[in-house]
């Protein structure tokens, strides 16, 4: 987002992508069903929807490569930067401890950053029970009309 100050441009973008992981999401169904035959699917379609969704799929996206190549490369450029940050998170089993706590503290401070880390509250408040703030709400009145005028048991 801080490259271009256009969001159509940004969508643009995206977009190619995530028509790219459409494309081979219907291709993994298309894959399970040949390797996989006899697992379990809650609907089942027949395989000639995803083949023929594939056709437009590729049609489509070789034709997005050929009208705007500098945005799909752009694009690509966006989604391979995910790939070191997948070998260095997920890929990588024997991280060193420095590693793992500097990556602690970059989340933690993130988590401050954007205000997304809930503040820790008192024990006491915690106990406070259900019956004492419904007792504490009932106890202040809204207004001085609500001391004079009398309940019924009809509102």
């Amino acid at each position: 987002m801080l490259c271009t100050s256009d969001m159509y441009t940004l969508i643009n973008y995206v977009g190619f992508i995530n028509y790219l992981f459409y494309g081979v999401t219907v291709a993994g169904q298309i894959v399970l069903r040949v390797k996989q035959p006899d697992m379990h699917r809650p609907i089942k379609i027949s395989l000639v929807w995803p083949v023929i969704y594939l056709l437009f799929w590729a049609f489509l996206l070789i034709f997005s490569l050929y009208s705007e190549p500098v945005v799909c490369g752009i694009g690509l450029a966006i989604m391979l930067t995910g790939v070191p940050v997948y070998f260095l998170g997920v890929y990588w089993d024997n991280k060193p401890q420095c590693f793992n706590t500097f990556v602690d503290k970059m989340t933690y401070l993130g988590q401050k950053f954007c205000v997304v880390v809930y503040p820790m509250e008192d024990e006491k408040k915690n106990e406070e029970s259900e019956e004492e703030i419904e007792l504490k709400e009932q106890s202040v009145p809204l207004s001085a009309e609500d001391e004079q005028t009398p309940k019924s048991a009809d509102c």
